[in-house]
């Protein structure tokens, strides 16, 4: 307990450093140009209790989008999506070879050493109190992007993880240290048992969704490095502790990234919307001075 708790921390304090390097970056361009530019004025005033609404009302439409999302899926979508799934079914060929050359046989998921970081970065409770936090950050500050951020990771979170459930409920994969025959191929259908939930890997589901969310949002090569390299090093991690095929560990990288870029698209296509949106003019009377006196107007 007492390992984990250090893992969690030393995981938050990174990426708590990285958010808040770019925010002070951020600042500190906004204060260098400010004297050469105009100040937008600034948004909106809501309540907490309005943001929390709104933002349940996004998570929900967002939800049901991407469950929906295979149903009104583009020429582009098809492609990648044949792609990914073709790309599964291939490189299963390789998972016996793969487990061989990389995987240590007889070790649980955490075994007191570094590879226990990784695998903590993809624990699914983490990145959901880290999401949670940051959502409350934003809350009770008024910080709007540090609200939208944690809200995207606890939606991408949610939506990859409904997703994850559904695949591993209805294929049942083995997973390679529990299978009886050594075969990557033993499925038993509409099964829940934990040695029977080989596919996707979740915690390379979470922790890919999780890099994508953070890495995008800090938007710099450094957070990308960071962030895409934890990613990468649980899915290393889940293969050197023999809890996962390659394939596995492949689709599931893929279904975290395309799951935390929709729930960014579909953001990015809400703000577009309301910069479309005309401002609402509120009527009554209005006085300025002209070069005749004194004009009294009244809007509509």
């Amino acid at each position: 307990m007492k390992k984990e708790l250090f893992t969690l921390i030393v995981i938050f304090l990174v990426q708590t450093l990285s958010f808040a390097d770019s925010t002070y970056n951020s600042q500190k361009k906004t204060f260098a140009d400010s004297t050469f530019t105009i100040k937008k004025p600034p948004p909106e005033k809501t309540t907490v209790w309005e943001d929390i609404r709104d933002d349940f009302v996004i998570f929900l439409e967002d939800w049901g989008a991407y469950l929906t999302s295979p149903l009104k899926m583009n020429f582009k979508g098809l492609v990648l999506s044949s792609v990914v799934i073709g790309g599964t079914v291939i490189s299963s060929t390789a998972d016996k070879e793969v487990r061989k050359a990389i995987s240590r046989h007889g070790y649980t998921t955490y075994n007191h050493d570094f590879w226990d970081i990784p695998t903590a970065y993809g624990y699914v409770q983490y990145p959901s109190i880290f999401g949670a936090a940051l959502y409350t950050a934003g809350l009770l500050t008024r910080e709007i992007e540090l609200r939208k951020t944690g809200r995207m990771l606890i939606q991408s979170l949610v939506y990859s993880g409904t997703l994850t459930i559904g695949l591993r409920y209805l294929l049942g994969r083995t997973r390679p240290f529990t299978s009886k025959t050594g075969s990557q191929y033993e499925f038993t259908w509409f099964q829940m048992a934990g040695d029977t939930q080989s596919f996707p890997a979740g915690h390379v589901v979470v922790a890919m969704a999780t890099s994508t969310i953070l890495a995008e949002t800090i938007n710099n090569w450094v957070a990308r490095v960071l962030f895409y390299g934890m990613a990468g090093l649980t899915a290393y991690a889940r293969l050197y502790n023999d809890k996962h095929w390659l394939s596995d560990v492949l689709f599931a990288s893929a279904l975290g990234y395309a799951s935390a870029k929709f729930v960014m698209h579909q953001e990015e296509e809400r703000e577009e919307e309301l910069k479309k949106k005309p401002k609402n003019k509120s009527g009554g009377f209005k006085i300025y001075p002209s070069f005749n006196g004194i004009n009294l107007t009244y809007n509509f």
